[in-house]
């Protein structure tokens, strides 16, 4: 059982483990199916913005501008800090009024926004040389970016000559207005959006909780399946138990009997008669807790003499076992003969059958209350032992089940009676001392 149990939970783990990745995979590709979809959308809109600057131009270094920076830095006129600190001015202008206008294309959508525009490099083609050695932003809306996805990326290749840029010609020769500068310059835009995992987590929510909720339900299913299993195979193994007990019972009456049928019938012999009518009732004895739970009898309060009685032919019966029963002369029982012999004669036979020498049996009232109480000092048994004692076919296993006789329906029809009179039981036991059992029912 334990092996097949063992199989079951590796089974279920392993396929488990399976749709778990499937699941994650499944979500994993929804993710980033909806995060190139918002990406998508945000490169549409910004493109605009891209493709043309004419919103900014007013505020930023426009082209000419730029490449007469350029030629200034390639003559060595301006140093690379002055064109940083040019482009830098511009940034600063622009930045508050592009932060609003991407804002107001983002905002609606629920998307937090940042863009930039930078330099990556200027080349200065007639001597093949870079001028800047780190980008220079153009334009950038307010925040800094962390992860910037490329929004476009391009070159501007520009000729010009002095003598186009600029009419100054006080320090300027002919031949140097007439000179051709070319550059190539080479330029990118880059974008984030800042909030994507919230966004595309919103938009998954409903999914991801459905996915959760179903893997949640596989995994409670399984385990009440699993223990509805323990459970069935516990009864199954109890009730197999109950058989070889039953079995084991009955085989010293039977062959009793065979041993007397055939000794009487040699010749009759009323010592032999009375032998074979013990064992008939032995078998009896055997088999009528099968059907205790069935008896109803009337409900006739038990007298104090019967109860002596059944004390006393308890005692007669286990001249080994040390008694202590107190006084109970002028207490009321509220229970029948049949109940209340069935739990106190069940209660003290399992008490002997599981090591104890010395009884100590009490019968009380409190208020409206009836109590009985047995104490043993017996072996005792675990915790955990407890709350399965009263379980039909129920045995604490020994090295052999044997060596303790009974079918295991004693603590159950104990239970059972009890429990038709609104009572309780409490049990309390500790290993190799002993095991104290109170039960209480309630009476008028």
């Amino acid at each position: 059982m334990e092996l097949k149990s063992k199989n079951y939970i590796y089974f279920f783990t392993i396929l488990f483990v399976i749709l778990i990745g499937i699941q994650s995979y499944l979500l994993l590709n929804s993710f980033q199916l909806k995060k190139r979809e918002i990406y998508s959308l945000t490169k549409e809109k910004l493109g605009k913005i891209d493709e043309t600057d004419a919103l900014f131009d007013n505020d930023l270094l426009n082209n000419q501008d730029a490449t007469s920076y350029y030629i200034q830095l390639a003559q060595k006129k301006i140093t690379l800090a002055t064109l940083e600190s040019s482009y830098a001015d511009k940034v600063n202008k622009t930045e508050k009024a592009l932060t609003h206008y991407v804002d107001s294309l983002f905002s609606p959508l629920g998307f937090q926004v940042r863009l930039q525009k930078e330099i990556l490099q200027i080349t200065f083609q007639n001597a093949q040389e870079k001028l800047i050695k780190k980008p220079i932003i153009v334009y950038k809306t307010s925040g800094e970016m962390t992860h910037p996805l490329e929004l476009s990326s391009g070159t501007w290749s520009t000729e010009k000559t002095v003598k186009q840029l600029t009419k100054e010609q006080s320090t300027i020769t002919a031949e140097q207005e007439d000179k051709q500068y070319s550059f190539l310059v080479l330029r990118r835009s880059t974008f984030e959006v800042v909030n994507i995992n919230w966004i595309v987590f919103k938009e998954l929510a409903f999914l991801l909780f459905n996915s959760t909720l179903i893997l949640l339900a596989l995994l409670f299913l399984f385990y009440r399946t699993y223990q509805n299993l323990k459970q069935q195979q516990k009864k199954i193994s109890q009730l197999h138990d109950a058989v070889d007990n039953i079995s084991h019972e009955l085989k010293t009456p039977i062959a009793t009997l065979k041993v007397a049928l055939k000794t009487i019938q040699k010749q009759p012999d009323p010592t032999i008669l009375a032998v074979m009518e013990r064992q008939v009732e032995r078998l009896e004895n055997t088999l009528q807790p099968l059907h205790e739970s069935d008896k109803k009898d009337a409900d006739i309060p038990i007298t104090f003499d019967q109860v002596k009685m059944i004390l006393a032919d308890f005692k007669l019966a286990h001249p080994h076992i040390k008694f202590d029963i107190n006084e109970f002369s002028t207490i009321e029982i509220p229970i029948n003969e049949s109940d209340f012999t069935t739990i106190i004669v069940n209660l003290m036979n399992n008490s002997i059958k599981y090591g104890a020498t010395h009884l100590s049996v009490s019968i009380s009232t409190n208020k409206n209350l009836f109590e009985i109480q047995v104490r043993d000092n017996g072996i005792g048994m675990a915790l955990k032992e407890i709350p399965h004692i009263f379980e039909k076919f129920y045995r604490i296993q020994k090295n052999n089940i044997h060596d303790s006789k009974g079918l295991g329906l004693g603590l159950y029809l104990v239970n059972t009676i009890v429990g038709r009179h609104q009572g309780k039981i409490d049990v309390t036991s500790k290993i190799n001392i002993g095991t104290t059992f109170n039960i209480i029912i309630p009476h008028e």
